[in-house]
């Protein structure tokens, strides 16, 4: 659901950039650390576990299928989001720290 959402966002965004005559060409790509969704979003096959997929899941399928969006894999431990949005211990926190080029200050 968190890709289906960035999607959404991504497409807003390339919306914007049209208006504003930067009509971006290449498709967005979106780092997923989820293999079965991208394999979900590339080949929506019907069985057990996707027939109840939600409803704006299906943006991220027929984006994907239009080659405005790329999904790509990125391991979890490489995720720098998750710098935001996770407790991290603190070997985690420095490696994705000094991924995005950062510096603690010493309290």
């Amino acid at each position: 659901m968190a890709a289906a959402s960035t999607v959404c966002e991504a497409i807003w965004l390339r919306n914007i950039l049209k208006e504003l005559d930067h009509p971006q060409e290449k498709p967005t790509t979106i780092f997923v650390d989820n293999k079965s969704a991208i394999q979900l979003a590339k080949d929506p096959v019907h069985h057990g576990r996707s027939k109840h997929i939600d409803t704006r899941f299906h943006i991220l399928i027929d984006h994907v299928k239009k080659k405005i969006i790329v999904l790509e894999y990125c391991h979890t431990l490489d995720q720098v989001a998750d710098i935001f949005t996770k407790p991290l211990t603190a070997d985690a926190l420095r490696r994705l720290r000094d991924k995005l080029d950062m510096t603690m200050l010493q309290v």
